[in-house]
């Protein structure tokens, strides 16, 4: 399992050089948002990245339809001369909600056809799961190895099971916006990404894995929350805060009072969960004991190898080489 981090400052990257420098995360970016930085990180950083793929940034011309503008063409053409760049990219599917779909065509399938006329090879998304969509990717699965599921279809209630029947068929599944460990787990998708590292802080929050519950846990550093009510997870008085302390200090290396002071900080704390959260995962999904057997994807293995049970702490992992 691959999980793709997008809204990943040049920042971070440099916490992640100074703190980390082990590490390498996968990275998302988006097509208009700041591609200056986007090349500065891939220029300066490109030690601390696995993988790196492109989303064509229409969720934010979806949502801010007057300040975004670009279009399936300016994709196009900054691809012909990007597209090498990056491990793969994706359709520009602007028509999310499927409105000028009918039985014989469909606005992302026409953008998908232009861009693939231009010599280029986006990955398919999807934002329906019905019969005939899915068994149009199993046919071509040879064309489309990979293909995506949209964010506005991941809450459909065949989504497990259409993830699940592509990757019986050879189709590899990268599902939007999907980063809370429990969807994770069981998930027969080979990527998802998500934003919540950003999302937590924004929220005054760190994320950590709650072993009992085998899902996230949130850590507060506002006492109050904007009602003016108390917040159960306020760092003080945290039931594991000590461990959350000792995957900060230890596991990480760097002070928890920076956590307090700097929310910059707090967002490279929760970069670096889900980075641990990606390893968790494969290794959960290789040792599955259901009917249908493990989830098993090429290089699965080496991110299973490198997992650390965090939640062993302190008997097994205070003496712990940190080395990855």
């Amino acid at each position: 399992m691959k999980i793709f981090q997008s809204s990943l400052s040049y920042y971070t990257f440099e916490l992640i050089h100074e703190f980390a420098p082990e590490i390498k995360v996968n990275l998302l970016r988006s097509f208009g948002l700041d591609d200056n930085q986007t090349f500065k990180i891939l220029k300066d950083y490109p030690q601390h990245i696995d993988k790196v793929i492109l989303d064509s940034g229409v969720w934010s011309k979806n949502q801010n339809p007057g300040k975004v503008t670009h279009t399936v063409y300016d994709y196009g053409a900054f691809l012909k001369e990007h597209g090498d760049k990056f491990y793969c990219y994706f359709n520009y599917d602007e028509d999310f909600n499927e409105a000028e779909k009918d039985n014989f065509a469909s606005k992302n399938w026409d953008n998908q056809k232009i861009l693939e006329d231009m010599g280029l090879n986006p990955v398919p998304v999807l934002h329906s799961l019905g019969d005939d969509e899915l068994s149009r990717i199993i046919d071509q699965r040879e064309k489309y190895p990979l293909i995506a599921i949209g964010s506005n279809a991941i809450g459909m209630k065949n989504f497990r099971n259409a993830v699940k029947q592509l990757y019986d068929a050879g189709v590899r599944v990268h599902a939007f916006r999907i980063g809370s460990a429990d969807v994770l787990q069981g998930l027969h998708a080979w990527s998802s990404d998500c934003s919540s590292h950003a999302q937590w802080t924004k929220g005054g929050r760190c994320v950590f894995f709650d072993n009992a519950t085998k899902k996230d846990q949130a850590v507060s550093f506002r006492p109050f929350n904007k009602q003016g009510k108390k917040n159960d997870d306020y760092y003080h008085l945290h039931k594991d805060i000590d461990r959350f302390r000792w995957f900060v200090e230890e596991f990480i290396g760097f002070e928890f009072d920076d956590l307090i002071k700097n929310s910059s900080f707090r967002t490279f704390s929760n970069s670096m969960y889900f980075w641990w959260l990606e390893k968790y995962v494969t290794s959960v999904n290789l040792d599955l004991q259901s009917p249908d057997g493990p989830i098993v994807f090429e290089q699965d293995g080496e991110d299973a190898q490198t997992f650390v049970p965090i939640w062993d702490f302190p008997d097994s992992l205070w003496e712990m080489d940190r080395d990855w």
